[in-house]
């Protein structure tokens, strides 16, 4: 007997502390690097304009290092929304599914085998069988493993934000490195 079905009002909890930190922090990161990309895209676009008037004080293979770890540095920010993106869908269907769900006392005739179904088909591939991997566990009694992509997604958003930043310090590091004395 898996810990679901021992402990169902644990699973609940558990599962809404997931969905809710989940909720938090992509929210706040994608807002965070929404920001990021738009400073540091125009700083760096600024540097780009007045090139001219920066190489004579700067060493133009520091400036190209720069520019590389810029670009792989707006890299991480775009995969960073794009997962933010997901988690926001992924949480805003796991809502509605749950306001459903507490609206009406589904009774023992709803069939969730046909529900997941019918919810699967608009999804891509990928999704899909995360949808039906989320179904079979919960035939187990386990509806944690079934939110698990949705706060994986949130904390490697995280991780690709922290990323960013770094990149983002090294770019700067390698340009003021570069600066003529």
């Amino acid at each position: 007997m898996g810990w679901g079905k021992r402990y169902p009002e644990e699973q609940m909890v558990a599962r809404h502390a997931l969905l809710s930190t989940a909720e938090s922090v992509s929210l706040a990161l994608s807002s965070f690097v929404g920001w990021l990309l738009t400073v540091s895209g125009a700083s760096f676009t600024l540097l780009v304009a007045n090139l001219d008037k920066i190489v004579p004080y700067v060493h133009l293979r520091s400036f190209k290092w720069a520019l590389a770890w810029f670009a792989m540095s707006m890299l991480l920010g775009l995969l960073s929304r794009w997962l933010g993106s997901m988690v926001a869908g992924a949480l805003a269907a796991t809502s509605a599914l749950e306001d459903q769900v507490r609206a009406r006392d589904f009774p023992d005739s709803f069939n969730f085998l046909a529900f997941t179904k019918l919810f699967s088909i608009g999804l891509l591939p990928i999704y899909r069988c995360l949808a039906w991997r989320g179904y079979s566990l919960a035939l187990c009694g386990n509806t944690i493993s079934g939110i698990k992509p949705i706060t994986y997604q949130s904390q490697t958003q995280a991780l690709l934000t922290l990323g960013q930043l770094s990149l983002l310090f090294i770019a700067v590091v390698v340009l003021t490195h570069g600066v003529k004395v």
